[in-house]
């Protein structure tokens, strides 16, 4: 299940190592952001991508195979 306002450590599939932040952007664009960066600080070479609901989320955590550990 997707933790809204949470981060975790990808520990195996696509991006392995890396980690992801689940922002609620819904009062700006309507939906919510899943940061991706190779630091817990969320710095350098990181992304991130767009999704209209947690649904859309849920479906590409399993599009990139992804089993994380959620951090808080």
């Amino acid at each position: 299940m997707v933790r809204v306002g949470s981060k975790a450590k990808i520990v195996s599939g696509k991006d392995t190592g890396w980690y992801v932040w689940v922002q609620d952007d819904t009062e700006n664009t309507g939906g919510y952001l899943v940061v991706q960066s190779p630091s817990i600080e969320f710095t350098g070479n990181g992304y991130d991508n767009w999704f209209e609901t947690i649904d859309d989320i849920e479906k590409h955590f399993e599009f990139n195979k992804w089993i994380i550990e959620w951090l808080d």
